[in-house]
């Protein structure tokens, strides 16, 4: 790199920066853009993944305290994005997957952990294809906690890696492959339908 230059500065409430960011957060997040890599599923190339945001955004705006500027504000503090935090994996992609996103998404962060199964739906069908069970099965709750689980997607691979914080207590699942007619389904695995 020879020469740089700062071409604008924006605050955290500029509506610029949010469209800019909205329309092409590829670029704010990728930085081997021009590979023959598939980008991570987002709302810049992926319909599913625009309106997903648009809730979400629609959410800030009509809470109690909320705005569009507080959503701005909310939306751009995800700035800057490190590249290693979002999933390529094709089982996370949007258009190909329907999942709920309160249990899991693209981007690699603990969620709650529910005590059913992660369902994964195809986008063309319908049918269900997969779930990933990510509670501790066969260990019975004593208290009632809050329990965070977070799950890295291989880039290709039907393969998982599950870490789950139950108070000062982590548990590690690798979740792979499994024929139903084969395996217990009550395991930790993916179950490919």
């Amino acid at each position: 790199m020879i020469e740089s230059k700062v071409l604008a500065i924006y605050e955290n409430t500029s509506r610029e920066l949010l469209e800019l960011f909205e329309n092409f957060c590829d670029c704010f997040r990728n930085a081997s853009i021009y590979t023959g890599t598939q980008f991570t599923c987002s709302p810049s190339n992926n319909l599913y993944a625009r309106l997903q945001q648009h809730r979400f955004k629609q959410t800030i705006v009509s809470a109690k305290f909320g705005g569009k500027t507080e959503a701005t504000k909310r939306l751009l503090a995800q700035l800057p994005i490190s590249a290693q935090s979002y999933s390529s994996s094709p089982y996370l992609d949007l258009s190909l997957f329907s999942y709920d996103d309160k249990w899991v998404s693209v981007m690699e962060r603990p969620k709650a952990c529910g005590e059913h199964p992660i369902r994964f739906y195809a986008r063309d069908s319908g049918f269900l294809k997969f779930r990933i069970y990510a509670g501790s099965t066969g260990r019975p709750s004593t208290t009632p906690a809050r329990r965070l689980v977070a799950f890295t997607f291989h880039p290709t691979d039907p393969f998982a890696i599950s870490v789950q914080r139950t108070n000062s207590e982590y548990i590690v699942n690798f979740h792979i492959h499994c024929n139903p007619t084969v395996c217990d389904l009550s395991e930790d695995v993916l179950s490919f339908l």
